[in-house]
């Protein structure tokens, strides 16, 4: 299937720039494909995201720009070139699906054109396995449900990262901070006591990069991205 440019291509769900393994429900991202082929005169692609055991539509596709159109069937969007396009790389905007969903599974193929008015030459190939999702937490608003404040600084943090509550009630909650393949690489218990508060955490240990920063009762989450210097 490759063709005379023996194309290669890398899909990626972007979180304003950032590529992400794990997906908040509801949330909006960027689908981004982009095509190696050298020598190549112009490109195409097509993307689907699936889910469950039947394979069924997950999230939807939105804002579709020039040269690139959502094609409906069987219930189904696939995001898609509507032109050749002169560009090797493709994005348009993905909302993940609802909680629950589970994990999100995005297929794809792309083609390689030269430009000769036929398919002689042409190459293409797909995604042998499909880039994956886990479902992730849904983040509260700046007015979250556990607290009637709650802020972190300074952002993007060095060494010490404190954390600013306002809270109507005293409580023990669940700290953790998450990296962007959802795996926890600080938990621990802390206490909330009433009024406004500053706590301080040591984050020197973790990489630079970006994560989250979630505070929990274990039924309500409020959640803000931390960048790591």
């Amino acid at each position: 299937m490759g063709g005379a440019f023996s194309p290669t291509f890398t899909l990626k769900v972007l979180d304003g720039g950032t590529p992400v393994t794990t997906y908040e429900p509801g949330k909006t991202y960027k689908l981004q494909v982009m095509i190696s082929a050298s020598g190549a005169s112009g490109y195409g692609f097509q993307a689907v995201a699936l889910s469950g055991d039947d394979n069924v539509q997950a999230g939807a596709f939105a804002n579709p720009p020039a040269g690139i159109k959502i094609t409906p069937l069987n219930n189904r969007q696939y995001a898609e070139h509507s032109m050749r396009s002169n560009s090797n790389t493709f994005q348009l905007d993905w909302t993940a699906p609802a909680a629950g969903t589970g994990e999100v599974r995005f297929h794809s193929a792309i083609v390689a054109a030269n430009a000769n008015a036929s398919s002689g030459g042409d190459g293409s190939t797909f995604l042998t396995n499909p880039v994956t999702l886990s479902e992730g937490l849904v983040s509260s608003a700046e007015d979250n449900e556990l607290f009637e404040a709650f802020r972190i600084f300074p952002n993007p943090v060095e060494g010490q990262l404190n954390l600013l509550f306002q809270s109507q009630q005293p409580g023990e909650y669940q700290f953790r901070i998450i990296n962007l393949q959802g795996q926890a690489l600080l938990e621990r218990r802390i206490e909330i006591s009433a009024g406004e508060q500053t706590q301080a955490q040591d984050v020197t240990f973790l990489p630079a990069g970006v994560y989250t920063v979630q505070v929990t009762d274990g039924r309500r989450v409020s959640s803000r991205k931390m960048v790591k210097q």
